[in-house]
């Protein structure tokens, strides 16, 4: 089965080659009400998409096998519906090229190590949360 339509759901799919930071993540998530679903792959995130709608997906960009960029491009080709948000370890920094591509492709990027006291993460969920039911 292919979810290349909008079906309502509270499904996020985190990816990610580090299996801390997914664990930390689904953790937090979980503990927050959302369903994820952790790949650390671009084969499991393909057989995820086709199990279950997911409104967003978090990915790393850079993954040994398949970088962010080249899996969300790949997403889009399929056609699945699902959000988009980046994260990175590198940092935040005004002139670095994460953020010169982000002024293009407009997904939002999610810095590591999270700070999770702090609202970033959470108002990325919600406005993909609202953007992808819009109209449902």
């Amino acid at each position: 089965m292919s979810f290349s339509k909008k079906v309502k759901n509270r499904n996020i799919l985190i990816v990610d080659d580090e299996p801390d930071v997914l664990h930390l993540l689904k953790l937090h998530l979980e503990a927050h009400r959302w369903q994820v679903t952790t790949a650390s792959s671009p084969a499991e995130v393909f057989r995820e998409l086709g199990r279950a709608p997911f409104f967003l997906i978090i990915t790393d960009i850079a993954m040994p096998d398949l970088d962010g960029y080249e899996l969300i491009t790949r997403i889009k080709q399929k056609h699945f519906p699902s959000q988009i948000a980046l994260t990175t370890g590198f940092g935040y920094n005004p002139k670095h090229t994460l953020i010169k591509i982000n002024t293009d492709c407009k997904y939002p990027i999610l810095f590591k190590p999270f700070e999770f006291k702090k609202s970033k993460l959470r108002d990325t969920i919600q406005h993909a949360w609202d953007e992808y039911h819009k109209g449902m």
